[in-house]
Formats: C-alpha cells, structure tokens, sequence
C-alpha cells in the first residue's frame, strides 16, 4: 500500500472518530437528559430508565438504518433499477428465479444492511443513472432527520417521544454525513467512496454494473463459472482504480476458484494481495480463499489476529466454512472437518445464493479428496 493512501486511510478513519465522538456526546446528553426527567428514586429504578434509554437509542439506530436501505430502494426505482434483495442486519428479504420473494439469512461483517437492485442497460451514449441509487441512503438519512429534529421540537412536555425523536434526528444525521464521505469504515467503502469513484472513471461505471448484474445472477442461483465471460475481464490494475473495479477482480477469482482452477486462482490472488490496494474487506475475503489454497497443499495457515477477528464475524459465511474445513483436514482433524462440512450443507436452507452453496460444497469434496490422495500417497512412502 503507496504512502499516498495511507495517509488517506488514516485521515479517513480520524473523521470517522471525531464524527463518532460528537454523535456519541450527543446521544450521551440526550440519554442524560431523559434519565433526569424519569428519575424517580433508588439506584434499581435510576438504572431502569437509564437502560430504556439505551434501548430507544438502539430503536433509532435500527429504524435509521432501514431508512438507510429504504433511501436506496425508493431512489432505484425512481432510477429504472429493479429490486432484487433488502437485507436488514442478518435478514434478507430476496426475489428468486422464481419472480417470488422469500426470506433469507446472509450477513456481512462490517455493514449493517444493504440494498441491491438490478440496473437498467446503458443507454446509447453510455450513460447510466448512478447518483440517486448510489447516493439514495444518505439523502433520505438526511430528509428523515430534518423531519424528526422538527418532530422533536413540537413533542412537548412528554418524555419517550422527545428522546426517541432526537436520537433518530441525531443518528439520521450522522449517517448521512459518514456515509456521503469518502471513506473506508471497517474495510467497506461507503457511498461517498463510491460515488467519487463513478465520478473519477468510466470503468467504474462498467464495473458497478456488472456487480450489480452478478448479484442478480446468483440470487437466481446461476454459478460465476455460467455467466458472461466478459464481465469477469480484466485490464491488470484493478485493485488501485477503486472499490469497484477492484470487485471485478475479487469476483474474477471467485469465478476461477468456482472453475476449480486452482493454480490460476492463487496466482491471482498472490498478486493482488502483494499489490495491497484492494480495500480492506475484499483482502480478508481473499484471505480466506488463499488458506484453502494452501490446505489443498496440506499447508496449514494461521491467520492473524485481525484476520481471526473477521473469520469469527463471517463465521457461518460458506467460503469461511469451507476454508476452515480445509484446513481442518490438512491437519489431521477429520471429525472437525465434518463437523464444518455439516455447517455448510445446513445453509442449503437459509443461505440466498444456491448456485454459491453449490460450488462451495464442490469445493469442500475437493479438498477431501485431494488431502485423501496426499495422505495414501504419503502412507505408501
């Protein structure tokens, strides 16, 4: 990683905290403030209204977040963008091949919801509307807490309404200030981050699409290896131009490790890793894949403590599972390799990407049969 983006990183993740710190002061004081007007005596009932605090403090930051993925739904459509999955924490609500909606389990650490669509074609002249679906969360963020500041100061003398509504006046605010920046938080670009990079490159534009088509694809079941082979091309310099040309390249990988080539896959993955620049969720995804490329060679990896950290947050994430499988069996542990094989297979029922559970399945009976064959091999010498 070049000094340049260093700095960059580290005056991103300062204005991050300072934002945190003030939003974390203002929440303080209102929590303060509404304590005061309930207190009725006695430490039991002064931590009873200090803990309802709280958790009207969590209810403003849940609803804010569901207006977060609504400001992004509201604004595709508005946009031509078609739906395609709502997810909210851990739960997502998906349109399958079938044009029915079902709901689904999918989590991925660091975000706390997200909503992807499936964009219309280029028009003629290459354009492609981006701004209002991209930048969607952050405008009805700050539309929301405009109106709940307002609702805040007509709620009178009562006591749970006015808290509620100045934490969601709060929070709605702060979201939308950290999310239009452009920053990295927790290794995801925000929208802001993105937005300056489909404002910088026409690549980008080309990249943001195709993402968005490969979502639509596999939440119709369809495998990386069965789509296009031109939306998985690259130019060689994808991890330095952006979040979203660096996707293609995370999803290139993808699609050679669901082609179970295996060489080209680590060869990819090594120079990507070595070059630094992809930001810091895509490196922890490949990560994963590259200690089940080593587990394929009976080489058994120990990740670091930040990488530790994210393999626990993704800890039921198939490539997570089929990774520690792997690993598990280059180490001679075969019972916690079944015990993670059987993990897998139980997503058949929840997890939203059959075509992804599929390869990942193929994957785990690869690396069972390839660590069987070393292990005769290596008994008969």
């Amino acid at each position: 990683m070049n000094k340049k983006k260093k700095l960059s990183n580290i005056l991103s993740s300062c204005l991050a905290l300072l934002i945190c710190a003030a939003v974390g002061f203002l929440c303080g004081y209102a929590i303060m403030d509404y304590a005061d007007k309930l207190a009725a005596g006695g430490v039991f009932k002064n931590l009873l209204v200090l803990l309802s605090g709280l958790l009207l403090l969590a209810l403003a930051y849940g609803i804010q977040v569901i207006i977060h993925e609504a400001g992004h739904l509201l604004f595709g459509l508005i946009s031509g963008y078609e739906f395609v999955s709502f997810r909210i924490g851990s739960f997502l609500l998906i349109r399958g091949s079938d044009g029915k909606l079902s709901m689904k389990r999918y989590y991925l650490a660091g975000t706390a919801g997200q909503c992807l669509m499936s964009p219309p074609d280029f028009e003629e002249d290459g354009y492609l509307p981006v701004g209002l679906y991209n930048m969607g969360g952050v405008l009805l963020n700050a539309i929301s807490a405009m109106f709940f500041f307002w609702a805040y100061y007509l709620s009178g003398k009562t006591v749970i309404l006015p808290m509620l509504f100045l934490c969601l006046g709060i929070l709605g605010l702060s979201q939308a200030l950290i999310n239009a920046l452009p920053l990295e938080l927790g290794g995801v670009p925000t929208d802001g981050r993105n937005a300056l990079s489909l404002g910088r490159d026409e690549r980008a534009l080309r990249a943001f699409w195709i993402q968005l088509k490969i979502n639509q694809c596999s939440s119709q079941g369809m495998r990386y290896k069965d789509m296009p082979e031109d939306w998985f091309s690259l130019s060689g310099d994808e991890s330095s131009s952006g979040p979203l040309n660096a996707a293609l390249a995370v999803f290139r990988a993808n699609r050679l490790l669901d082609m179970q080539l295996t060489d080209q896959t680590e060869k990819l993955i090594d120079r990507l890793l070595e070059e630094g620049d992809l930001p810091g969720f895509y490196q922890r995804l490949l990560m994963v894949d590259s200690f089940y490329l080593q587990a394929l060679k009976g080489q058994v990896s120990q990740p670091d403590k930040a990488m530790e950290k994210f393999m626990k947050a993704m800890k039921n994430y198939p490539s997570v599972l089929r990774s520690r499988s792997a690993q598990a069996l280059a180490a001679g542990d075969g019972s916690k390799a079944r015990e993670l094989k059987q993990r897998l297979e139980a997503l058949r029922q929840t997890y939203p990407f059959p075509g992804e559970l599929e390869s990942e399945l193929e994957l785990t009976a690869l690396a069972e049969k390839t660590l069987a064959a070393g292990s005769r091999v290596g008994a008969e010498l």
